[in-house]
């Protein structure tokens, strides 16, 4: 609950009598507006009417305000990290231009110097972000570029939703008289049946959204649109969606009436294919013009207030069904009930924010009122879509360019899924080669020769794929994969290694001794706690981190106040339990930084694993001398794009 949710309830329990939108905004500091659209947060909240709106101003339930309070002294921040997470989002996300520190410590119960211990944790933790967390005057805000600063709170949201979506269990737990595995089952042999490639992400969230339509028909909750007749002009995925449906409906009793046959269809091509340009045109006949513009828009000011992008296909085209499908339950008071609500509501809540805003602009938009139920639903698809795009994020980004003939680029599509589906993002399928140039990609799969050069790997394939042609783009990927841990070693050098963390033959021999000054040196510059040196000793105890002339230690966990590397050179060599180590790169992760870190870990193991490299670093007795070695042996061609 914001800061402004928990004013206006104290203050419209004070009143004795119906108060205007007008006093409200006076008394608060805030637009008519807002006042409008903080009631309508709150009363969803509670999943009740809190406050009453009449002619005459707003009245408040007292006793069930005070519940709502008591249960928001419950989720206050309680680690440092919730805390620095907390702060991010009143900024960045509540769009409040500046903090006071004093009603910051208030909110948060902790101290005026917990708090400033806090912030300089944050700005350690999140130096990888390149913005800067800065009091001034009792103030605090935050100084950096539009970009990095959508780049921080994206990261929040995405941690804020770890695994708290998409799995089977929780569909398990929630859905307890729903057989799971066995629609799970009919899902997957009915795809393989008809050779169509689905990952696992793509899997749970067709199984989800299957589970849920199968859950409001057993229900009664039939949703009727007399516009709802289409055409699947392809064979197979007719006789796929068809054959599903039927399976479906056999095995529980229900009859998909042509709007949930539809809804299956968006759902098949969604998650097991690229969407088609037909399909929306058959959208646009089913849910309207209007429910797309919105769609769009709403997506728009999602991206413009939480910096969440949801702009992607594979999300709009489920999102503006379910649109539809929610404003004629909403029109005609027939809410489903879902029980995931609290679940979500408790480990999610700025995803749930993002629905409830969404919420207020279709309840604005169309005069309708949305339960918190549907608020959850809503919450399920933007969860789903933030899981997507973490679960394609580390993919190679690929374009397919194969001219249409025959629907041959839909089983090339499929072909590459089945074969490479863990290792690329095919973004888009395109038709000319002129459409390259619209798309930020690292590698173009082809079936034609293209005319003029371009940046990125290209692979010229024939219409099926021959094994010749797998091991082709196999060794592509495994380039793209190589060159962009280079390239991120080489970029973020000066981020992670630094000439305070640096040391050359020393008198230190043995392993304790080394990661004693090593651990020193990164608790003097606050980068780790005092227990970092012990817990890299437990994790080294468990196994050595020791392979050839060099040993890389580091805690199990990623607690470091600020990622870095500190570096130990010895000529003569340090006693490693049984073997002797020239080099020592101790390792601190901040949490932060773990997306790409991976990736530098690797390329850090790949290049001291080359003996020219080591017995080069053995002669460097400065740290100039040890960047000018690292940089000239980084060969990369990777470019971000």
């Amino acid at each position: 609950m914001k800061k402004k949710h928990i004013e206006l309830i104290n203050y419209l329990c004070e009143q004795t009598r119906p108060t205007t939108s007008k006093e409200l905004s006076n008394a608060l500091g805030v637009s008519v507006r807002s006042i409008k659209n903080y009631v309508n947060t709150l009363n969803i909240q509670a999943n009740e009417k809190i406050i009453l709106s009449s002619n005459t101003g707003y009245t408040i339930h007292k006793s069930i305000a005070l519940k709502l309070l008591d249960h928001q002294d419950t989720q206050i921040p309680q680690t440092s990290e919730e805390r620095a997470f907390y702060i991010v989002k009143q900024i960045l996300v509540a769009h409040t231009s500046h903090l006071d520190l004093y009603e910051l410590c208030e909110s948060l119960y902790v101290s005026y110097s917990t708090l400033k211990a806090d912030i300089a944790k944050m700005n350690k933790a999140f130096s990888n972000f390149h913005i800067e967390f800065v009091c001034e005057n009792d103030t605090l805000k935050i100084i950096g570029s539009e970009k990095n600063k959508r780049k921080l709170v994206s990261y929040v949201i995405y941690e804020e939703t770890n695994n708290k979506f998409m799995n089977a269990d929780i569909i398990k737990d929630s859905f307890q008289d729903m057989p799971i595995d066995k629609i799970n089952n009919v899902i997957t042999k009915t795809f393989n049946k008809y050779n169509y490639y689905i990952n696992d992400f793509a899997n749970i969230n067709l199984l989800l959204h299957i589970v849920i339509i199968i859950d409001r028909i057993k229900e009664g909750n039939i949703v009727n649109q007399k516009n709802a007749d289409f055409v699947i002009e392809d064979e197979n995925e007719h006789s796929l969606v068809f054959e599903l449906c039927a399976l479906l409906e056999k095995e529980f009793d229900i009859k998909f009436n042509k709007s949930e046959q539809y809804e299956i269809y968006m759902l098949f091509k969604t998650n097991a294919n690229y969407s088609l340009p037909s399909s929306q045109d058959t959208l646009r006949k089913i849910v309207g013009s209007d429910i797309i513009h919105l769609a769009n828009d709403i997506i728009e000011k999602v991206n413009e207030y939480y910096y969440i992008n949801l702009g992607n296909e594979n999300f709009l085209t489920p999102f503006t069904l379910h649109l539809k499908n929610l404003i004629l339950r909403a029109k005609n008071g027939a809410f489903t009930k879902n029980p995931m609500t609290q679940s979500i509501k408790t480990s999610c809540p700025t995803v749930y924010d993002i629905a409830i805003y969404i919420s207020i602009e279709l309840m604005d938009h169309y005069n309708i009122h949305i339960n918190e139920d549907e608020v959850t639903f809503l919450a399920l698809h933007i969860g789903a879509e933030i899981e997507r795009q973490k679960t394609n994020d580390e993919k190679v980004k690929c374009i397919l360019l194969c001219p249409e003939y025959m629907k041959i680029s839909t089983q090339i599509y499929n072909q590459l899924l089945i074969e490479f589906g863990n290792q690329i993002d095919i973004i888009k399928t395109i038709t000319s080669e002129e459409d390259l140039d619209k798309y930020s990609f690292s590698m173009c799969i082809t079936t034609v020769r293209l005319q003029k050069k371009i940046v990125q790997d290209v692979i010229f394939i024939p219409p099926f794929l021959q094994q010749v042609d797998k091991v082709q783009i196999y060794d592509t990927i495994n380039k793209i994969y190589n060159n962009r841990k280079n390239w991120i070693l080489k970029s973020k050098f000066h981020q992670f290694f630094s000439a305070e963390l640096f040391l050359a033959n020393s008198n230190e021999s043995t392993k304790h001794e080394v990661l004693h000054v090593l651990s020193s040196k990164m608790l003097d510059l606050n980068y780790v706690d005092e227990t970092f040196e012990e817990k890299v000793l437990i994790r080294e105890n468990a196994a050595s981190t020791a392979f050839g002339n060099i040993a890389i230690p580091h805690a199990m966990k990623m607690e470091a106040l600020k990622t870095s590397v500190s570096v130990c050179i010895s000529k003569k060599g340090i006693h490693w339990n049984n073997q002797l180590v020239n080099i020592v790169l101790l390792v601190a992760i901040n949490k932060a930084d773990k997306r790409i870190f991976h990736d530098l870990y690797e390329a850090l193991v790949e290049l001291f694993s080359k003996e020219k490299v080591i017995q080069l670093v053995k002669e460097c007795n400065t740290f100039t001398d040890f960047e000018n070695l690292i940089l000239e042996n980084i060969v990369t061609e990777y470019e971000k794009t």
